[in-house]
């Protein structure tokens, strides 16, 4: 008899990781239908997170929750088939403990602009600007999820999924700024400040620490 080499596949955790992102979706979907609708078109209806601010839902509420849980788990996946994968060859406790620093630096950054807005006296002035940054990027972790689908089962080429998502990004900035340009425009440099501190340094940090 003949030895059948035994073939293991690593990505089988991939597959539930992708499974359970459309569950989180779906739970919202049974929950806040409307509003899960608004954020998937938000890219292309301007106006949305006006009424969003003006409602000024908490951020402990099971849908925006949910959308948390589903906008990490998102960003920590492309993060690993981009930077981590080849590295650690597809280990799930490597993208585990990325998922895990995903969580805190977002839960970081959400406790450093809010405290810093209320201890300089401005939450009222960056209130929608903090709704806008925020509220964008689960827009964006929403759209970023079918191209993750079609590089993982379609195009296995990294720079479609690189590309997709820098195009996501740029979109992303620009309607922020268009949202804010009045407060961008008086604050322009600490504006620079802050979007190199705690948006470009982190995946420069990431990048240099996973490829090193």
């Amino acid at each position: 008899m003949q030895a059948v080499e035994r073939i293991t596949n690593h990505d089988s955790w991939i597959t539930l990781v992708i499974v359970l992102a459309i569950v989180l979706l779906a739970m919202m979907k049974s929950l806040k239908p409307t509003k899960l609708y608004g954020y998937t078109v938000a890219f292309i209806t301007p106006g949305f997170f006006h009424k969003r601010t003006e409602e000024g839902a908490s951020f402990f509420t099971p849908f925006k929750l949910l959308l948390f849980s589903f906008s990490s788990i998102v960003i920590s996946l492309f993060l690993f088939l981009t930077l981590v994968s080849e590295i650690y060859s597809h280990s799930f406790l490597a993208f585990l403990g990325l998922f895990l620093f995903v969580i805190l630096y977002f839960l970081l950054r959400f406790l450093i602009d809010y405290s810093l807005a209320n201890v300089l006296g401005l939450s009222s002035i960056v209130n929608y600007f903090l709704h806008t940054k925020s509220g964008y990027l689960y827009v964006l972790s929403i759209w970023l999820l079918p191209f993750i689908i079609l590089y993982q089962y379609t195009f296995t080429n990294k720079h479609f999924l690189i590309y997709s998502f820098a195009i996501l990004l740029i979109f992303r900035a620009f309607l922020i700024l268009t949202n804010n340009k009045k407060l961008v425009i008086s604050k322009l440099f600490y504006f620079i400040l802050y979007f190199c501190t705690l948006e470009i340094a982190p995946l420069l940090i990431l990048y240099k620490t996973t490829t090193t």
